[in-house]
């Protein structure tokens, strides 16, 4: 890699393994560029919460050390989606690929580096059927129920993918905290 000491580097999703996301960041740190960037998910909400679910506790922790390591910016994107009709039935945090170029051609930060900016935006989709909506009450009043062990409706997620739905596991939890702990 040869960047100048003025350049930004974007850095996107990598790896679903910490250390080749370590390995990245620690040759990114030795390329002598002005600023860093790293492209956060929404997702990583959920790893405070429980580790159980494998990606969004992966990006957290690349974001954690990009912050560290490279003193990174952090940006932070929902489900991406290049028409609303790919997103999941009922509400989602998504940012469109749209938004995100937007935002790199003519990046908007917040005063301090530290805080992240959250490039996202909550979309409602309505339910195909009553059918998906009803599945969808029930796996939130499951969702509830199980509170700290999420992961115990995964046998339940398998059956909704193959349902045809977009809207379970960590993309469920994720959502549903972003809609209760944050105005």
């Amino acid at each position: 890699m040869s960047f100048l000491p003025n350049d930004r580097v974007w850095i996107l999703s990598y790896s679903r393994k910490v250390e080749e996301n370590s390995a990245l960041i620690d040759k990114l740190g030795r390329a002598g560029v002005g600023e860093y960037v790293y492209i956060s998910s929404a997702t990583t909400n959920v790893a405070s919460r429980t580790r159980c679910y494998r990606y969004p506790t992966v990006k957290l922790l690349a974001e954690t050390l990009a912050r560290k390591k490279l003193g990174a910016r952090i940006l932070t994107v929902g489900m991406m989606y290049e028409q609303p009709s790919e997103l999941p039935a009922g509400a989602t945090i998504a940012t469109s690929y749209d938004d995100l170029a937007a935002f790199m051609l003519a990046p908007q930060w917040l005063d301090s580096a530290e805080q992240p900016v959250r490039l996202i935006r909550r979309y409602e989709r309505p339910f195909a059927s009553r059918l998906e909506e009803i599945a969808f009450a029930l796996y939130g009043h499951a969702m509830s129920m199980l509170h700290r062990w999420p992961c115990a409706l995964r046998p339940i997620d398998l059956i909704l993918r193959a349902m045809g739905y977009k809207w379970y596991g960590y993309l469920y939890l994720s959502n549903r905290t972003w809609f209760t702990t944050t105005s």
